[in-house]
């Protein structure tokens, strides 16, 4: 299991978000911004539209080097 917070993942509050995979923390953290932060949601939803996986180019590395708890 890792933990990172919401700021970790592009975020911008520290609720931490615990997951046992990549896919899971990325559902966390959907579900997360489009219930606490639409604004953020709203960004991400360009941004995807943009690049599907500029997120996750910025945001898997961080998820890679974070230890297992």
């Amino acid at each position: 299991m890792k933990t990172m917070t919401c700021k970790e993942l592009g975020g911008k509050c520290d609720q931490k978000l615990t997951a046992g995979s990549w896919d899971e923390i990325v559902k966390m953290m959907t579900k997360h911004v489009m219930e606490k932060h639409p604004d953020v949601a709203k960004e991400m939803e360009k941004m995807h539209k943009q690049d599907p996986k500029k997120w996750a180019k910025e945001m898997k590395p961080k998820w890679d080097a974070t230890p297992d708890k």
